[in-house]
Protein backbone atom coordinates (compact mmCIF):
# COMPACT_ATOMS: atom_id res chain seq x y z
CA UNK A 1 0.00 0.00 0.00
CA UNK A 2 1.32 3.18 -0.63
CA UNK A 3 0.89 6.65 0.94
CA UNK A 4 -0.65 9.50 -0.98
CA UNK A 5 0.95 12.61 0.63
CA UNK A 6 -1.55 15.43 -0.43
CA UNK A 7 -1.17 19.63 -0.11
CA UNK A 8 -3.96 21.42 -1.26
CA UNK A 9 -3.37 24.71 0.74
CA UNK A 10 0.65 24.98 -1.31
CA UNK A 11 1.64 26.91 2.05
CA UNK A 12 4.89 25.17 1.99
CA UNK A 13 4.19 23.75 5.03
CA UNK A 14 6.22 21.03 6.38
CA UNK A 15 3.28 18.88 6.43
CA UNK A 16 0.29 17.42 4.14
CA UNK A 17 -3.00 18.67 4.31
CA UNK A 18 -3.71 14.99 4.64
CA UNK A 19 -2.37 11.72 4.17
CA UNK A 20 -4.34 8.72 2.31
CA UNK A 21 -3.37 5.21 3.68
CA UNK A 22 -5.58 2.48 2.54
CA UNK A 23 -8.85 3.28 3.57
CA UNK A 24 -8.47 5.70 5.86
CA UNK A 25 -7.57 9.47 5.60
CA UNK A 26 -5.40 11.62 8.10
CA UNK A 27 -5.39 14.93 8.17
CA UNK A 28 -3.07 17.61 9.41
CA UNK A 29 -4.66 20.54 11.71
CA UNK A 30 -7.37 22.77 10.48
CA UNK A 31 -6.92 26.02 12.56
CA UNK A 32 -10.11 28.49 12.90
CA UNK A 33 -10.51 31.39 11.94
CA UNK A 34 -12.40 34.69 12.80
CA UNK A 35 -12.95 36.72 16.44
CA UNK A 36 -15.08 34.00 18.53
CA UNK A 37 -14.51 30.89 19.37
CA UNK A 38 -18.41 30.21 17.33
CA UNK A 39 -16.80 31.61 14.13
CA UNK A 40 -13.37 29.65 14.61
CA UNK A 41 -15.24 26.05 15.16
CA UNK A 42 -17.23 27.01 12.20
CA UNK A 43 -14.53 27.64 10.01
CA UNK A 44 -12.02 25.08 11.19
CA UNK A 45 -15.01 22.21 10.25
CA UNK A 46 -15.43 24.27 7.12
CA UNK A 47 -11.99 23.45 6.54
CA UNK A 48 -11.60 20.04 7.18
CA UNK A 49 -14.77 19.39 5.18
CA UNK A 50 -12.32 20.98 2.33
CA UNK A 51 -9.77 18.53 3.07
CA UNK A 52 -12.14 15.09 3.16
CA UNK A 53 -13.97 16.79 0.06
CA UNK A 54 -11.00 16.92 -1.65
CA UNK A 55 -10.16 13.32 -0.68
CA UNK A 56 -13.69 12.04 -1.76
CA UNK A 57 -14.65 11.67 1.53
CA UNK A 58 -17.02 13.61 4.22
CA UNK A 59 -17.71 14.53 7.28
CA UNK A 60 -19.56 11.43 7.45
CA UNK A 61 -16.33 9.34 7.10
CA UNK A 62 -14.50 10.77 10.11
CA UNK A 63 -14.34 8.23 12.64
CA UNK A 64 -12.12 10.44 15.32
CA UNK A 65 -11.39 13.86 16.21
CA UNK A 66 -8.99 15.49 17.89
CA UNK A 67 -9.65 19.14 19.33
CA UNK A 68 -7.48 21.30 20.54
CA UNK A 69 -8.62 24.78 22.42
CA UNK A 70 -6.72 27.61 24.08
CA UNK A 71 -9.44 28.11 26.40
CA UNK A 72 -11.08 25.60 28.35
CA UNK A 73 -13.93 27.36 28.85
CA UNK A 74 -14.69 27.44 25.32
CA UNK A 75 -15.72 23.59 25.32
CA UNK A 76 -19.39 23.93 25.80
CA UNK A 77 -19.38 26.65 22.80
CA UNK A 78 -17.98 24.12 20.15
CA UNK A 79 -20.67 21.54 20.75
CA UNK A 80 -23.50 23.92 18.54
CA UNK A 81 -20.85 23.91 15.75
CA UNK A 82 -20.28 19.76 16.05
CA UNK A 83 -23.99 19.29 15.72
CA UNK A 84 -24.63 21.34 12.73
CA UNK A 85 -21.56 19.45 10.85
CA UNK A 86 -22.18 15.40 12.55
CA UNK A 87 -25.67 15.34 11.91
CA UNK A 88 -25.35 11.30 11.16
CA UNK A 89 -23.19 10.75 14.56
CA UNK A 90 -20.75 12.36 16.18
CA UNK A 91 -17.19 10.76 15.48
CA UNK A 92 -14.70 9.80 18.80
CA UNK A 93 -12.85 12.50 20.11
CA UNK A 94 -10.16 13.68 22.20
CA UNK A 95 -10.45 17.23 23.30
CA UNK A 96 -6.99 18.77 24.19
CA UNK A 97 -6.08 21.94 26.05
CA UNK A 98 -2.84 24.11 25.27
CA UNK A 99 -1.59 27.47 26.61
CA UNK A 100 -0.51 28.52 23.22
CA UNK A 101 -0.64 27.94 19.70
CA UNK A 102 2.13 29.18 16.80
CA UNK A 103 -0.42 32.55 15.50
CA UNK A 104 -1.72 33.84 18.64
CA UNK A 105 -5.24 34.52 17.99
CA UNK A 106 -6.32 30.86 17.25
CA UNK A 107 -8.54 29.74 19.20
CA UNK A 108 -9.28 26.27 18.08
CA UNK A 109 -7.51 23.21 15.96
CA UNK A 110 -9.07 20.33 14.62
CA UNK A 111 -7.22 17.38 13.19
CA UNK A 112 -9.24 13.99 11.92
CA UNK A 113 -8.92 10.59 10.83
CA UNK A 114 -11.47 9.06 7.84
CA UNK A 115 -12.39 6.04 7.16
CA UNK A 116 -13.31 5.85 3.55
CA UNK A 117 -13.20 1.95 1.84
CA UNK A 118 -11.68 2.09 -1.48
CA UNK A 119 -13.52 -0.38 -2.49
CA UNK A 120 -17.15 -0.29 -0.80
CA UNK A 121 -19.00 -2.91 -2.58
CA UNK A 122 -15.88 -5.99 -1.85
CA UNK A 123 -15.65 -6.28 -5.68
CA UNK A 124 -12.38 -5.64 -7.96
Amino acid sequence: MALKKVDIDNQRWTYSSYVIAGDYIFTSIRSGWGSTIEEQAESALLDLQKCLNDANATLDDVAKVTVTLKRGENFEAIKNAFRKHFRNGFPARNTILVDEFLGPNILIQIEAIAYKPQNPTGRS
